[in-house]
């Protein structure tokens, strides 16, 4: 199949009530089957707390692991930046975050998340097997870190409060928008369609765009009920069917809190077993979403966006953020999916694609 020799080639050169502190489990998730195992700390982030979608997620992935000989206590955490921070001074050996957040530990990891990155689950999980592969192991380690695992978050969306802002880029200049803090791909975006960014996390966006103190907010599907994202657009609000990108989960690690090997071991287990199972939820919170909240998105504005989403990815090529074999694997798998697509015989993203 063409797209896998292109990816091996390109290898081989939501908010949240505001409950910031994070709740450990006062019992271990999994208890280790083996002798003499170790305790590992896993610091999962979930907006809605451990009776969330995502903490539910990854429930067989921690008895994997005890399986594989580590005692696992789990803490979760409603502020993802509180996470973040746990992990970086070393309270969590692990971390489950998302890839805007992850990229940077570990740049090539975190870069699969990019905007117009890939467009549909089906390349995402190209994109995530090939990642996933033993071929990719030296750039899923970064530092003291390593990512263990990728599955898909869902598509992130454009809301709005009037949903006529979303038929027309031009409509969206001037317009508030909340952009969480550590987003750069996002401050970007904003800064070429003319919204005015405003600072936000995890835990306040939802309040910011329900309450009107924004117009525009972009998250998943997965937010959209847990967080009330629909008290922004019960009204005349609306959500653009046309995704900014795939978002993913990305387990992170200590390198040194395991053995050798484990990274691998676990991005394969994890590929094998937890791709279909998220990509299931995310479709699931998607097609939960009434009807009437969507906004179409005509053939040309669709085209307007890609333009966009390409100039914002050429501007984060030239600054460094995107790690660059990242961003042409991506644009190899893009292009092997939709042949004839204009950005294919353009010189941006590492040049052309035969």
């Amino acid at each position: 199949m063409r797209v896998i020799s292109l990816i091996a080639l390109g290898l081989s050169v939501f908010a949240a009530p505001v409950v910031a502190q994070a709740q450990a489990d006062s019992n271990t998730s999994a208890t280790a089957k083996t002798s003499g195992a170790n305790t590992r700390v896993a610091c999962i982030f979930d907006p809605t707390g451990k009776a969330g979608p995502l903490y539910d997620l990854f429930q067989p992935y921690v008895a994997q692991v005890a399986d594989w000989g580590y005692e696992v206590e789990t803490r979760v955490y409603a502020d993802e930046s509180v996470a973040a921070g746990d992990f970086r001074a070393g309270q969590c050996d692990m971390a489950i975050l998302t890839g805007l957040r992850t990229i940077r530990f570990v740049r090539f990891a975190g870069s699969l998340d990019m905007v117009g990155g890939v467009k549909s689950y089906a390349e995402e999980k190209e994109a995530i097997d090939a990642i996933s592969a033993p071929k990719a192991a030296k750039y899923m380690q970064q530092d003291d870190y390593e990512v263990a695992g990728v599955t898909p978050l869902g598509r992130s969306y454009l809301l709005a409060r009037d949903r006529d802002d979303l038929t027309d880029l031009d409509h969206l200049a001037g317009k508030r928008v909340a952009v969480l803090n550590y987003d750069k791909q996002a401050v970007t975006l904003a800064d070429q369609a003319g919204l005015s960014p405003v600072p936000a996390s995890t835990t306040s966006f939802g309040p910011m765009f329900t309450s009107g103190s924004v117009s525009i907010a972009y998250a998943p599907a997965l937010a959209f009920k847990p967080l009330e994202l629909y008290e922004g657009v019960n009204n005349n609000g609306g959500i653009a069917q046309f995704p900014l990108g795939m978002l993913s989960n990305q387990i992170l690690i200590r390198k040194d809190r395991f053995a050798d090997g484990f990274g691998q071991k676990s991005r394969t287990w994890v590929a094998n077993n937890l791709f279909e199972p998220a990509a299931q939820q995310a479709r699931g919170a998607e097609n939960a979403v009434p009807e009437e909240y969507w906004v179409t998105i005509s053939d040309e504005q669709q085209s307007a966006y890609n333009r966009l989403f390409r100039s914002v990815r050429e501007q984060l090529w030239d600054d460094g953020w995107y790690n660059h074999r990242m961003q042409r694997l991506l644009k190899k798998i893009r292009c092997d999916a939709d042949p004839a697509s204009a950005e294919c015989s353009l010189d941006s993203e590492g040049g052309a694609i035969d």
